[in-house]
């Protein structure tokens, strides 16, 4: 039986473990690309994964070996976003953002792909788009967002119905019935 997440990084914790690392780097990589691709951004979302993983076996020595990994390494890849954020200043304006397309491999398996979720995402408000992320693509608790966000659960469970809300709207307009 493969070991989990959490097993696996205990190991890192302990030794060192390039191979446990390795094997949390290939089950997560797909993962943390697809949240920030959501998170809009568009060119550099390869490097600010590979951030993350690096701040994660930097900070390797700080896990809570009862912390679930996920809500742990989605912790640290919003610490990245956020100085991604004030690194970039928001410049890229949205035609620039799609001049390059985001590699297949990396594509999300939920049903609705590409571009149109990608925009919709875009027309949320920060703080809309980062609960849904979380909740829906990243697949976390509202207890778990709210941790790695640092607001109350149930301003997590507003903000979701909210979001949810407007992108049903959105998909509404442009898709009239």
């Amino acid at each position: 039986m493969p070991e989990t997440d959490e097993e696996l990084m205990r190991r890192v914790a302990k030794s060192h473990d390039g191979a446990a690392f390795r094997e949390l780097m290939n089950r997560h990589q797909k993962i943390l690309v697809n949240h920030f691709i959501r998170r809009g951004v568009y060119q550099e979302y390869e490097d600010l994964a590979q951030e993350t993983f690096f701040k994660i076996y930097k900070a390797r020595k700080r896990y809570r070996t009862d912390a679930p990994f996920r809500s742990w390494m989605f912790t640290i890849a919003q610490r990245v976003w956020i100085d991604h954020l004030r690194k970039s200043g928001r410049r890229k304006t949205r035609e620039n953002a799609y001049r390059e397309e985001p590699k297949p491999e990396f594509l999300s398996d939920q049903p609705m792909q590409g571009h149109d979720l990608d925009w919709a995402l875009d027309q949320l408000s920060a703080s809309h788009r980062d609960v849904v992320v979380h909740s829906v693509f990243d697949q976390l608790s509202h207890a778990e967002t709210a941790g790695i966000l640092g607001i109350p659960e149930g301003t997590v469970k507003s903000r979701l119905h909210n979001g949810l809300k407007q992108l049903r709207e959105i998909f509404n307009a442009e898709n009239p019935s």
